[in-house]
């Protein structure tokens, strides 16, 4: 027991008190126990005093105990009990045997089967009772026989007058005090470790994210907890003793039999506000089979962003918007009106479209407008719709269930819209993306709710859609292979990207950058020093892979050192007429192909290189230019957007 509890063990009389210190002397010593007398006129007031003394347990026996607890509101009150045995004691110790008669007056709640004793000696002793200390006055005063001995509470002699009869104050034995102390004892050990259980069991039901709801089966509030009182934005007083369904309406209404409408576990959804709430209901057994009900409040909106913000710090390198508008090189008046509409833009929540040809840069718009935007704190998520097959695409953009097919994680797997929550997604080459898909996608963003494959309960979504694509989505809806309302969906906002050939004069500004970029050693665009012969090659080049292209080619001018003289650097003018005269399907065909080898981010947007681009030859120069530089295999690879093994198959390549 710990030392701030401290016991007030009462006593009627000064005699009582000096005996019973005695007894109790070691217990008084180490500060747990105090033996006091109180007065028992105002047995309310000496309870309240007690209490502000700090006393945790109170000791009082016959007509004491009963009106102290009567008042009992805080601390509890114990009995010392009078036995018959007490009593027999009292008598023989004090010598009233001996007596021609012996009076035993004690209150009526004590020591049962007393009266046994007026048998026992032949009628020698008489057992009254009294009900409290007026009656005890009144029934001393008249008494009817004098020069009688009164076995009875110390309080007698003070009350009664009479000087005819002996009073003799009953004082329990010794064995009878300690193990009151010891019962009282145990008793407050056994309270003070309840009362750390409802303490916890408090702290937990009132500070855990859910909120929690008991109902009776005529689904009548009986207790709620502070997070449920929270999410009903309402007042306790206003919850309790009131019908559950007037604040949840989904749940099935009260049997009439006044059986609980809910017999098995249930879970069903519904909104709370401008909250989804996931709600489980579950039926126990209250109290000597009567049934009530537990409703678990979760609030789905919350649990989504907890296992977002999870997600996002295990995936965080991926769900990062790197670039800024700051970070986009241009000279061009067309390509800064293009900026400056996107800065706009990203001021507001609409969906945006972004024009442009492969190698334009329309991630990096896309990053830009996610930073500049409310939602510049959240993730940003891109994914390439023409990298990946159409069932691929659809457990990848909307997440599945564990088993919903084979090959899945058991555990299941969050979708990229449920990462983005919060956030925006990036829905690149959104021209490529089966029709089916452009439904699934169009109810995402008309719900903002999303279903994973395999499931049967729908996940609310706050995201922003910003997506690109390098060909007409007119058009494609024209011939049939992009749905109109998706295109209305997604087009709030419009930007395009010009092209490198509408910005002639960004060509050197590109290439000088990315030319000091990959210098083997440190170096300034203005640095790059350029024949003009090449920058004429440079400017005549026809940019079909535009800003991509110009920075492979980049890469190669330090490969090479600058030597173009064979055309390794940069194709000839006659195989880029060559190329620019292929049929579009070609050209078309081409680009999807050099898409397949970088990642989902746009090249301009990241550091990858398309290896298709370069003969083996090269690649190998390139590999040894960058080890020469004092780039890591892990950077290089990074670099050439591929994977470490790859690139040492290509070291080692004959």
């Amino acid at each position: 027991m710990r030392n701030e509890e401290k016991i007030a063990y009462i006593v009627p009389s000064d005699a009582a008190e000096l005996a019973i210190s005695e007894i109790l002397k070691s217990e008084i010593e180490s500060g747990l126990l105090d033996v006091m007398r109180i007065d028992v006129n105002d047995p309310e007031g000496e309870y309240q005093r007690i209490c502000r003394e700090g006393y945790t347990c109170i000791i009082a026996r016959g007509g004491t105990y009963t009106d102290l607890k009567s008042a009992e509101n805080i601390i509890p009150v114990l009995e010392e009990r009078i036995r018959t045995a007490d009593i027999v004691a009292g008598l023989a110790e004090s010598g009233v045997h001996d007596s021609e008669a012996v009076y035993v007056v004690i209150h009526e709640k004590t020591a049962d089967g007393a009266e046994n004793l007026e048998a026992i000696s032949g009628g020698k002793v008489r057992v009254l009772r009294y009900s409290n200390l007026a009656d005890l006055k009144e029934l001393l005063e008249n008494l009817p026989v004098s020069n009688v001995q009164i076995l009875t509470s110390g309080y007698a002699a003070s009350i009664c007058q009479r000087s005819d009869l002996t009073f003799i104050e009953l004082i329990n034995r010794p064995h009878t005090i300690r193990e009151t102390v010891r019962t009282a004892r145990t008793f407050l050990s056994r309270m003070q470790s309840n009362a750390q259980q409802i303490n916890t069991l408090n702290s937990i039901y009132n500070n855990i994210d859910e909120g929690i709801v008991i109902f009776s089966n005529e689904h009548i509030i009986t207790e709620i907890n502070d997070r449920a009182v929270s999410m009903i934005n309402s007042s306790r007083s206003s919850l309790l003793n009131h019908l559950i369904n007037e604040f949840v309406p989904e749940l099935p209404a009260p049997r009439k039999d006044g059986q609980c409408s809910i017999d098995t576990p249930r879970t069903f959804t519904g909104k709370l506000g401008k909250s989804q709430i996931s709600y489980t209901v579950y039926p126990f057994e209250f109290f000597r089979g009567e049934t009530r009900c537990m409703m678990i409040m979760q609030d789905v909106t919350r649990i989504q962003t907890l296992e977002q913000n999870i997600r996002v710090q295990l995936s965080k390198k991926g769900l990062t918007a790197e670039h800024r508008f700051e970070d986009i090189l241009t000279g061009e008046p067309v390509m800064q009106r293009a900026i400056d509409k996107a800065r706009t833009i990203a001021g507001y929540e609409g969906s945006v479209l972004i024009y442009g040809e492969s190698g334009t840069g329309k991630e990096l718009f896309a990053q830009s407008i996610h930073n500049a935007s409310s939602r510049s704190d959240g993730p940003f998520v891109a994914v390439n719709c023409s990298a990946l097959t159409e069932s691929l695409l659809e457990s990848e953009l909307f997440g599945y269930v564990g088993g919903s097919f084979t090959g899945a994680r058991k555990e299941g797997k969050a979708g990229l819209f449920e990462l983005a929550h919060s956030g925006t997604i990036f829905l690149d080459e959104i021209n490529s993306t089966p029709l089916s898909l452009q439904t699934k996608i169009l109810r995402v963003i008309e719900s903002q709710q999303v279903m994973r494959v395999g499931s049967d309960y729908v996940i609310p979504l706050d995201v922003r859609i910003l997506s690109a694509s390098n060909g007409n989505l007119e058009k494609d809806i024209e011939e049939g292979s992009f749905r109109r309302d998706l295109y209305y969906r997604l087009n709030t906002f419009e930007i395009t990207v010009p092209p490198v050939r509408d910005r002639n004069s960004d060509i050197l500004l590109l290439f000088r950058y990315y030319a000091a970029k990959f210098a083997d050693n440190p170096t300034t665009p203005d640095e790059v020093d350029l024949s003009p012969e090449f920058e004429k090659q440079l400017m005549e080049h026809v940019w079909l892979g535009n800003v991509r292209e110009i920075r492979s080619t980049a890469l190669r001018y330090n490969a090479f050192g600058g030597d173009n003289s064979n055309g390794d650097i940069l194709k000839t003018t006659a195989s880029s007429e060559a190329l620019k005269m292929e049929p579009a399907e070609t050209v078309k065909k081409k680009e999807s192909d050099e898409s397949t080898d970088v990642p989902v981010t746009d090249v301009l947007a990241g550091d990858t290189i398309s290896l298709s681009e370069l003969s083996d030859t090269v690649e190998h120069l390139v590999i040894k230019a960058m080890e020469n530089k004092g780039l890591s295999r892990t950077d290089i690879a990074k670099a050439l957007g591929i994977s470490r093994q790859a690139l040492y198959k290509k070291m080692n390549k004959e």
